[in-house]
């Protein structure tokens, strides 16, 4: 194991020529990092938030062949993604596992015969590779469901389901990898560069976004990962491509898990043939998602009241057990990027819209765009653009089978209302680069995501352990102390002002 510290990693980036620079470490940046590094080229990962702080830590974890495709008779697509489930539940052991969901049919839906027939469709796409799906009146969970809605029964299928989160699926493609010409850097932007026809080489110019110190990489290929924020970096290195993203916003509520909720629940919502889920999560059950078109990025991460009442709205449609807004635990807000051609100009529902991945090259510099993409497709991603920067980038100068694997045995420790264990603070800044109090309690552990207010509690009870943790990540008491009032005021302007609640000046929270 090569472990070096922040320091040491931006000297590391300074003083190598890289083959590849990889701009942003989603789902997709993370698993070509993987990929590459494999294949023993020397590989720089930038991003300048946290490793899978955009879409990638806001889906619904599901692994997906492609039902969505079968909608629009896409029959290539379904048996692609279908394919590539597969092998990601087969190859990935550990991450992705085997998981039985229920389709509840509407009662003013289509024909529930027509229906199965649909899903029995899809499973001889995916070549029978899953379990037969079946109808069945009665269920563990129906105790769990407005019968006045929904009265038809479900149809069982099988499908695929990330075994902790998104966000550590994504950091286990990058954390394999730390050995000679292998950087990955968090909290980096890319602030400027330019190409070197002379050098054949690009530099890019970098800023460390908590110390501000500036730095460079060189790479003689740039691929372009940044998922939603893919068009800016492109505009900003003057890279034209023939597609752009749209961005649909996606939101989903947390409330606490009923008992016997063991297997998702998946809604027919009768509108525009969307969806409704109810999954289980640990200890909560996640509802959702929205599907709203927005026009930038920034206005897709911040949940607004409008989502909160569409989701207890179909919630308490659908749900037996009436939900309000004080039953939320916590929202999981993000962006779907969709690609489009550039000069698409319509007004269709993002669902509409395709969910696959598109590969541009550039005619003039050595430099990769990536669009769209999902989970499900991020292995076969990942080998469609390594082998295109195989052209471009020549043959690998290191050994590819030196990959660490796994870190060894986790350092744990407890969190106040989390059902078991988490990575302790320690470990996670030593292993995993983790910089921030949202690196930990969102990223690195399910704490903000599993306990109430974002990890603070209903009364702020747990605001002593957040201090600690700050003590631990920042420098100094009073960067300590600026980070855990930002975090608290940020809580208390979103999650509280969504799910009404008060929080007096003594701590005590109040509905």
């Amino acid at each position: 194991m090569n472990l070096r510290n922040r320091e040491e990693l931006f000297t590391e980036a300074s003083n190598t020529r890289f083959d590849v620079a990889i701009v942003g470490a989603g789902i997709n940046g993370a698993s070509l990092y993987h990929e590459l590094c494999g294949r023993g080229y020397k590989v720089v990962l930038l991003d300048k938030g946290d490793f899978a702080c955009g879409t990638s830590q806001a889906s619904a974890m599901m692994v997906w062949g492609g039902l969505l495709y079968l909608r629009n008779f896409d029959i290539k697509a379904v048996v692609e993604f279908s394919l590539s489930r597969d092998r990601m539940i087969e190859r990935l052991d550990g991450r992705v596992r085997k998981q039985s969901f229920r389709y509840i049919p509407d009662s003013n839906g289509r024909n529930h015969w027509l229906t199965l027939s649909a899903f029995y469709l899809y499973w001889i796409l995916s070549s029978l590779r899953r379990e037969q799906p079946s109808l069945q009146r009665s269920f563990p969970e129906s105790n769990l469901i407005n019968h006045d809605e929904h009265n038809l029964g479900g149809i069982l299928f099988e499908e695929g389901m990330l075994n902790s989160s998104d966000c550590r699926f994504v950091l286990d493609w990058i954390t394999k990898h730390s050995g000679e010409g292998q950087v990955a850097l968090n909290h980096t932007s890319v602030v400027d560069g330019a190409y070197s026809k002379k050098d054949k080489c690009w530099r890019l110019d970098l800023r460390d976004q908590l110390t501000g110190e500036e730095s460079h990489a060189r790479a003689a290929c740039v691929v372009n990962c940044a998922g939603v924020w893919a068009d800016r970096v492109n505009d900003q290195f003057g890279i034209e491509s023939p597609y752009k993203h749209v961005f649909s916003k996606g939101v989903f509520a947390g409330i606490k898990k009923a008992a016997g909720h063991e297997v998702p629940l998946i809604f027919e919502l009768g509108e525009l043939d969307d969806t409704y889920l109810c999954l289980p999560w640990g200890p909560v059950s996640l509802l959702g998602p929205t599907e709203t078109a927005v026009a930038t990025p920034e206005e897709g991460f911040t949940p607004e009241q409008g989502d909160v009442e569409y989701l207890l709205h179909h919630a308490n449609r659908r749900l037996a057990a009436p939900v309000a807004a004080s039953d939320i635990t916590m929202l999981r807000t993000g962006i779907r990027p969709l690609v489009v051609d550039r000069s698409y100009d319509a007004d269709e529902y993002p669902l509409d819209l395709s969910r696959r991945f598109q590969l541009v090259e550039d005619g003039g510099k050595p430099w990769v765009s990536t669009y769209g993409g999902k989970i499900t497709g991020c292995a076969q991603f990942a080998r469609k653009v390594a082998d295109a920067l195989a052209k471009r980038a020549g043959v690998p100068k290191l050994n590819g089978a030196h990959a660490n694997g796994a870190l060894g045995q986790v350092e744990t420790e407890s969190f106040p209302g989390m059902p078991e264990a988490v990575p302790s603070i320690d470990w996670c800044v030593r292993n995993e680069a983790c910089c921030t109090l949202d690196d930990y309690l969102r990223r690195r552990t399910n704490i903000s995501q599993w306990t109430s207010r974002e990890g603070l509690g209903e009364d702020n009870e747990h605001l002593p352990q957040i201090e600690r943790l700050a003590k631990r990540l920042y420098p100094g008491q009073a960067a300590a102390d600026k980070a855990v009032r930002d975090y608290v005021q940020r809580v208390e302007q979103t999650f509280d002002r969504l799910t009404g609640r008060q929080i007096q000046r003594n701590g005590t929270a109040k509905n």
